[in-house]
């Protein structure tokens, strides 16, 4: 006889306890409940600060629930939805490429595949057949978007919030004058030695012309013959590129034929893709006149006796393709002209870089008259050629070369610069091991011209530096034969070995040209006591029976770090002059304003010298590093970010001198790395932030236990050029909730006697706060702001076989306020029933 079996299961869903469910001991102020659930009711969305708008945007509230559009708000955080009506799943890929899925059968919520909560509730979803209508409880979507949601009761609201709030601010232009200086910064020197005093003033400063920035620096001296300003020069560069100098300045750049030193002025303009630069003055020739009165062999030297012009100019030809080669062209001329000396010169070069291979040449051809460095007279022609290249055979393996071509009648402006010269050298150096290297390099240079002026060197040297702890060595050996001396050497050999704190070394020489060999070593130890004091020791031994040591002692850490002092005593001893000590005081000390003092003082039989160094800052602004450092073209693309942090006592949205109290001492940060710290007012300011999007926010641990922020403690912004954005944080009281969860064996939604609470079970609200009941069931909540938060269970944490009693509840917190008795039932599902129905014969 077949039988038909008939398998009923019968599951108490929780949707409809959940609709008859009660608020308990939550009174009417802490939650809410529509008085007509089958009313809806709608409120606006907003997402990090913006209002959704269109079709489909807004939230309803319906049977005490808040339910959002999901695709509009998945939209506005920049997030990809996708629903599936057939299997009940709702697929979220965030902005930041998680992903996360709702699944309506088991009411479970997965993020990135892991289980992360769990809601008896997915039933009661209804997927519409338009998509735009989906709409889903805010517990659910604040888990699906790893937001924070939260209703305005006062604005009839929905509050949507992740990451970083977008603001907008109120932006004002910064006035700024059409000039101003930035920062102005001195260096005062003194060096007196026996009875001879000289005094030293460097000034240097930055600032802004219209839309230039310039620079400025000055050097004043005076000893025994007066006073002399050296080295003072200005210069303005401007956003198109322009560059003017006026002063003491290098003209020339790469081109080594045309480099002069000049008292004058220059212009440097871009001209489509070449930079050209015109440059005139006078310039300190150097050369030396016999007096018209006196003796010739009495002689001097006049100080900017020479008139000079030139122009150059230089393109940079930028890589093809993924080659990292760069190469430039310059060229130009120039004529000088003085009692001693004239000509006329025109000069290029091409500087080739590759990585591996460097190689620049220059050349140069004019006419000249006058005095040379010997004051033997020339008329003619010149030429000039050099070369210079190295290249890189291996990564251990490298050579190098120059060639050198100056003519006899080739003149300069300036004395003793680029002097008739035939130079020939080059250079090897490999490195068999990171640790070890050697090199040899050799050179021969003559005068054209003399055959007298003949100089020729030849240099070997090998490092060993070892990581290890072993022995570090170089050694050096120079053989030359000059004019002067027809042979020479010069050896030198240093080691060191270090342990933890002492370290051992040895300097040893050997010199050898006119008479004896020279040979002295210099063997010692430096010891650190600790991380502020070390000493050093030393012994010096010579040839002929000559003798010299000292003794050195360092310490630091005086006046918080402030003070560093050094002192040392030594001798020196020879068979001619005998036995003189010396002894030594040093002392370095930070003062305010970014001031340093220095001081040094020597004592030998010679007499004594003290050498006194002040510098610091006499005028700074706070934007000033800011300034300086950035491109000419952005240094007016920067703005401010400014505030005030506050307690909105009345929560009316603005600050109310009478009312509202100002916090200080609260960090506020912006993009992660700078912060600032409000002053009593409340009120804080950045400076010098460059145009574009920046994340403002508050660094809560600054901020006292009992606030909260009302919204994201983040703000984002798009800062204009020039202008100052103004951004408040208002601060109020925060809330607190609590309650009990606990298996409701009676169903009636009270706590009653016999009863058992539930520990460990998670409590989320959709605001993004969640934690754990205590043993008697307990849970407390706090830091949270005024506003209606929805409670419910991570049912994944209930026992087995029970579920939430209660749909997800709607509390209410008020600042500074405790809301109590939120209760959250647990009941136990009904059991599965299954019939079995006999098989009629």
């Amino acid at each position: 006889m077949a039988r038909t079996i008939l398998i009923s299961v019968i599951l108490a869903l929780l949707t409809g306890s959940i609709l008859s469910a009660t608020p308990g001991h939550v009174s009417p102020t802490e939650s809410r409940e529509d008085s007509n659930v089958n009313q809806i009711q709608y409120a606006s969305v907003t997402v990090n600060g913006r209002t959704l708008a269109g079709p489909n945007s807004s939230a309803k509230r319906l049977n005490g629930r808040v339910l959002l559009p999901i695709l509009a708000v998945g939209a506005a955080l920049g997030d990809i939805v996708s629903i599936n009506a057939a299997n009940r799943i709702v697929n979220v890929r965030r902005q930041t490429g998680e992903t996360a899925e709702f699944n309506a059968k088991i009411g479970q919520i997965l993020e990135n595949g892991s289980a992360v909560l769990t809601v008896s509730n997915g039933g009661e979803i209804v997927f519409p057949a338009n998509d735009v209508e989906f709409t889903l409880p805010v517990e659910i979507a604040a888990s699906l978007f790893d937001a924070s949601i939260q209703y305005d009761i006062d604005s009839k609201t929905v509050v949507v919030t992740r990451g970083f709030v977008i603001a907008e601010s109120n932006q004002s232009k910064i006035d700024r004058a059409p000039a101003d200086i930035q920062h102005l910064e001195y260096e005062y020197n003194l060096n007196r030695y026996s009875s001879t005093t000289a005094h030293s003033l460097v000034l240097l400063g930055a600032g802004r012309i219209a839309d230039g920035r310039y620079s400025f620096t000055s050097n004043a001296s005076k000893n025994s013959r007066g006073i002399s300003i050296q080295n003072a020069r200005f210069d303005l560069v401007r956003p198109n590129g322009h560059h003017f100098s006026v002063g003491d300045f290098g003209a020339g750049e790469s081109l080594q034929f045309l480099a002069t030193n000049v008292r004058g002025g220059s212009i440097q303009i871009p001209i489509d893709q070449l930079k050209f630069t015109a440059f005139g003055g006078r310039t300190f020739s150097g050369q030396l006149l016999p007096l018209l009165d006196g003796p010739i062999a009495s002689k001097k030297a006049a100080k900017y006796d020479t008139t000079t012009f030139g122009a150059y100019f230089t393109r940079q030809f930028t890589s093809v393709g993924q080659r990292s080669d760069s190469l430039s062209a310059s060229g130009g001329g120039m004529s000088f002209s003085s009692a001693s000396r004239q000509g006329s010169l025109v000069t290029g070069n091409v500087i080739y870089d590759s990585g591996s291979l460097r190689f620049q040449s220059d050349a140069a051809y004019g006419t000249f008259a006058g005095l040379n460095q010997s004051n033997v007279r020339i008329d003619g022609t010149g030429a000039s050629f050099d070369m210079a290249g190295s290249y890189q055979v291996f990564d251990n393996l490298s050579i190098q070369g120059r060639f050198t071509n100056i003519t006899r009648n080739f003149l300069s402006p300036q004395a003793g610069f680029r002097e008739p010269l035939d130079l020939k050298a080059a250079a090897v150096t490999w490195s068999p091991s990171t640790w070890a290297s050697m090199s040899i390099s050799a050179s021969t240079s003559r005068r054209p011209g003399d055959p007298s002026q003949n100089n020729r060197f030849v240099t070997s040297s090998f490092a060993l530096t070892p990581s290890t702890g072993l022995p570090r060595i170089y050694f050096s050996h120079t053989q030359s034969s000059t004019t002067q001396i027809q042979s020479s050497t010069f050896t030198t050999l240093n080691a060191s070995k270090e342990f933890s704190r002492l370290r051992f070394y040895l300097n040893a020489s050997r010199i050898k040209n006119l008479g004896p060999a020279n040979v002295n070593a210099q063997f010692g130890s430096s010891f650190s006591i600790n991380d502020s004091n070390s000493i050093e020791i030393s012994q010096g031994i010579g040839s002929r029976n000559s003798y010299n040591g000292q003794f050195d002692w360092r310490t630091s850490g005086f006046l918080k770090n402030k003070l560093n002092l050094s002192a040392g005593a030594g001798y020196s001893f020879t068979p001619s002059s005998g036995f003189s000590p010396y002894h030594r005081l040093a002392a370095s000390l930070a003062l305010p304003r970014q001031t340093s003092l220095q001081i040094n003082y020597y004592n030998t039989t010679n007499g004594t010298t003290l050498l006194l160094s002040l510098r610091g800052s006499l005028f700074k602004k706070r934007e000033a590093q800011a300034f300086m450092n950035s491109p000419v073209s952005e240094m007016n693309r920067y703005g401010n970010i400014s505030g005030r942090v506050y307690q909105d006592v009345d929560s009316d949205g603005k600050f109310d001198p009478s009312v509202d109290k100002p916090q200080a001492d609260v960090k506020v940060r912006v993009d992660g790395n700078r912060y600032v710290v409000s002053d009593e007012n409340g009120m804080y300011q950045f400076d010098s932030i460059s145009a574009g999007d920046h994340k403002v926010y508050l660094d809560l641990l600054s901020v006292r236990a009992d606030l909260t922020l009302l919204g994201n403690a983040a703000k984002e912004t798009k800062l204009s050029a020039g202008h100052n954005a103004n951004h408040d944080f208002r601060l109020v009281r925060t809330g607190r909730i609590s309650g009990r969860v606990w298996l409701d064996t009676n169903e009636n939604g009270q706590f009653d006697e016999g009863e058992s609470p539930l520990a460990d079970i998670r409590v989320v609200t959709a605001s993004g706060r969640d934690t754990l009941t205590d043993a008697d069931g307990s849970f407390t909540i706090g830091d949270l702001p005024p506003g209606e938060h929805t409670f419910f269970l991570d049912e994944k944490t209930l026992p087995e076989k029970t579920t939430s009693a209660r749909k997800p509840l709607a509390v209410q917190s008020f600042a500074g306020r405790e809301t109590a008795n939120v209760f959250l039932p647990v009941a136990a599902t009904s059991a599965e029933v299954i019939r079995f129905q006999s098989k009629q014969p």
